[in-house]
């Protein structure tokens, strides 16, 4: 508890330093996050490696469908905490957003043994060296990006969501 405390000042104090807003006090257990509109960038163009199957995702295939692009680790303790909040999305959502989970600088078995302990069962993909995630220009983990139909990043979001705050996030940047 006490690590996970220690880890949240911490990435408050790195928002606040990025121009995410101000820490909060010590005894506030959630932080300011930071969003970015993007003026509309392309999304860039690439295949990832399937997390948990053979083949590729090739980012050209988002066309047409608002997707949710959410760069996660199994190291990164706000990315272990908010994927059930984005599985609970996704259920809900899947029909109008695809959602798809990039699997950053990570140990392959430890990210699998994640996805299954927390039952996601969206799209799961691998940046083993972390090159998509700074070509889409991420700034922190997790790192959500939402990118509208005709394959344009409208939105950049650093730090955890609830499901709560994804849905809201979706309805303004996807209008969905």
């Amino acid at each position: 508890m006490r690590r996970a405390a220690l880890a949240l000042a911490l990435v408050a104090l790195l928002g606040a330093a990025c121009g995410g807003g101000t820490a909060p006090a010590a005894s506030e257990p959630q932080f300011e996050t930071i969003g970015t509109l993007t003026g509309g960038d392309p999304l860039p163009a690439a295949t990832l490696p399937y997390l948990d199957a053979e083949g590729a995702l090739s980012t050209d295939a988002l066309m047409g469908k608002p997707a949710i692009i959410n760069f996660w680790a199994s190291w990164c303790v706000f990315c272990v905490e908010e994927m059930p909040d984005f599985e609970s999305v996704h259920r809900e959502l899947a029909d109008e957003v695809r959602f798809v989970g990039v699997d950053r600088e990570d140990s392959h078995d430890k990210a699998r043994a994640l996805a299954e302990e927390t039952g996601v069962t969206y799209e799961l993909v691998t940046d083993d060296d972390g090159s998509y995630f700074r070509a889409v220009k991420g700034r922190g983990m997790p790192t959500t990006v939402f990118v509208d139909a005709e394959g344009v990043i409208v939105y950049r979001h650093a730090g955890p969501v609830t499901a709560e705050q994804l849905r809201d996030l979706i309805t303004e940047y996807l209008a969905v």
